[in-house]
């Protein structure tokens, strides 16, 4: 049986007057959007197919085209290049280059026992793309090449249109950056490195906020915005391991909700961050990306990059093959406004 998650209470302190109000109003003033979102993809989504050199010959006589294919499929398979078609009009791909020349590529194959009767027996070197396309554009370049195949990945590509978010979906984003950009400033204040953070639960209707945190590096070292948010979600869910000031949540557990349950330490939502969104005024780095990781977010949306950034500057965590689980990452929200909270930290300190 699937458990419900705990409601959320709006936290009746500084929190709540601090950003409610004030938030709604900066919405509905800022209705068209000075900011670019853009997807955080890994380079084999976003740049060009590495290539290699294949030997390929010319089939003179087409009634040997079906054997030919037949023998150089058994006798020398090419695994890594599957996503290729092997004929090409008149044209067949025999082998990889590699350092071989051209004769001895036609004497090998005969000599391991290819029928070669039907080619032109004049190979030549043709370069192709080693991997198969991810995306349309790729398959496009590939085929001017030689021919693949290619299954679109009809999500992928409407991200890549930026087509993924509405107008709606935008302005919300913009909504909750904003609350992201107060409470940097709060951080600011404390002594803080000026980056926030905000958590929310896409599903929920009405108010949508799970968390805001602020960095409090001055603090303890540890305590950057995406920790903070992390482990205030934990704290709503009957963990966490900070002392929470008033000033560091916007929303909390339902205490009522344990008692019904019989248990005050029973735990009745989802794993910690599980289909939440994060908001983050700068870009996290490695340990904070991979803390996300961890807590089983859906997707980070960030404002400005960060020198020492691991979703998109210095590393693409996210996208690190191993990983149990994988959040999307957009970037560009409020990057501007985000960018000078954190350079007012920087000044000041």
């Amino acid at each position: 049986m699937q458990r419900k998650r705990p409601k959320m209470d709006l936290a009746v302190d500084v929190t709540k007057q601090m950003f409610a109000d004030e938030t709604l109003k900066d919405f509905s003033r800022e209705g068209t959007l000075s900011w670019n979102l853009e997807p955080v993809l890994h380079d084999d989504i976003t740049g060009d197919l590495p290539l290699v050199d294949v030997f390929v010959d010319t089939i003179v006589e087409k009634k040997h085209t079906s054997r030919l294919i037949q023998e150089l499929n058994v006798l020398y398979p090419i695994p890594s290049l599957q996503h290729l078609k092997r004929v090409y009009k008149t044209d067949v791909i025999l082998s990889i280059a590699g350092d071989a020349s051209l004769e001895q590529c036609l004497d090998g194959l005969k000599a391991g026992g290819l029928d070669a009767t039907g080619l032109s027996g004049v190979p030549r070197r043709q370069r192709v793309c080693s991997s198969s396309p991810k995306t349309r554009r790729q398959f496009q370049e590939a085929t001017l090449l030689w021919p693949c195949n290619f299954h679109e990945d009809k999500y992928l590509e409407k991200v890549l249109a930026g087509r993924l978010f509405t107008v709606k979906d935008k302005l919300q984003q913009q909504r909750f950056m904003e609350m992201a950009l107060k409470a940097a400033r709060v951080s600011v204040t404390m002594g803080g490195c000026g980056t926030g953070a905000v958590v929310v639960d896409p599903k929920m209707s009405g108010t949508q906020v799970i968390a805001v945190g602020y960095d409090e590096r001055g603090e303890h070292p540890l305590k950057h915005a995406a920790m903070v948010a992390v482990d205030l979600v934990a704290r709503g869910q009957g963990g966490g391991t900070w002392e929470v000031k008033c000033r560091d949540e916007i929303g909390v557990e339902n205490k009522n909700e344990h008692k019904k349950s019989g248990s005050e330490n029973t735990k009745t939502g989802p794993y910690l961050c599980t289909g939440y969104d994060i908001y983050l005024t700068r870009e996290p780095c490695a340990m904070c990306a991979m803390a996300l990781v961890h807590s089983r977010v859906r997707r980070v949306f960030y404002g400005s990059p960060t020198p020492s950034g691991a979703l998109g500057t210095n590393a693409v965590v996210h996208c690190l093959k191993g990983l149990n689980h994988r959040y999307e990452v957009f970037r560009g929200v409020l990057a501007r406004r985000c960018e000078d909270v954190w350079r007012s930290a920087t000044v000041g300190s």
